[in-house]
């Protein structure tokens, strides 16, 4: 049997450049993002294929989703993380976060259904605590966890027919620049190794189940 092919957005720090770890250790991983320096190493540590790409491109977009003839794990790691509420946020700090974080995977699993039907495939969508309840300072940024929820649970069932699996892993408070500049208040926070782990577990569970939703805190968060 060949080897499975995984492809896990914004690879190249954080969340995502860990479960792309994670996950070339019994997959051809390919890893998208838009640090090329940062790809460039994760391909000699792990041997990850790296696609240097912005998510708001849909030509860059269907172009690399073009490569691909099957793909067996497709991982949404990629967010645009910013403190803003709605009376400082400005139109395009709305746009910004809607295009990275609901927009893009949308597209690209469109993009991609054939490939992903051929090897009755697993979808994930890295979500946060922030989508199940809006984190004051966070508005933009939680509305947009909801909607890729949503996203989530209208093509799991959109999808069952055809064997496909669709999860969310939702981590809370994680080690990762984005929310180390944040800073948020949390005294305790989750390695993103962890919620690496917590997506290999949602990938490799056995063929009659699926793990719809995992949330993943901080052990002594309070």
């Amino acid at each position: 049997m060949s080897t499975p092919i995984a492809i896990v957005t914004g690879a190249s720090s954080g969340i995502g450049r860990e479960i792309a770890r994670n996950l070339s250790a019994d997959h051809e991983v390919h890893g998208l993002g838009r640090n090329e320096q940062n790809l460039a190493a994760l391909a000699r540590d792990a041997g990850v294929v790296p696609h240097t790409v912005d998510l708001r491109d849909n030509a860059a977009l269907a172009s690399v989703a073009a490569s691909f003839d099957r793909v067996d794990v497709l991982v949404h790691a990629a967010a645009v993380f910013e403190r803003h509420t709605v009376e400082d946020a400005q139109y395009e700090d709305w746009q910004k976060h809607f295009e990275t974080n609901v927009f893009a995977p949308a597209e690209l699993t469109r993009l991609l259904l054939p490939a992903l039907r051929r090897a009755e495939a697993n979808i994930v969508f890295i979500n946060s605590g922030a989508g199940r309840r809006s984190v004051p300072g966070h508005t933009i940024y939680s509305a947009s966890k909801y909607a890729l929820l949503a996203i989530a649970d209208g093509l799991r069932h959109d999808l069952a027919p055809e064997n496909i699996r669709v999860s969310t892993v939702s981590p809370g408070p994680t080690q990762t620049p984005g929310g180390d500049r944040d800073g948020g208040g949390y005294t305790q926070k989750s390695d993103p190794r962890t919620v690496a782990e917590a997506v290999r577990w949602v990938v490799t569970a056995p063929g009659d189940s699926q793990i719809t939703e995992l949330w993943v805190r901080p052990r002594n968060e309070g």
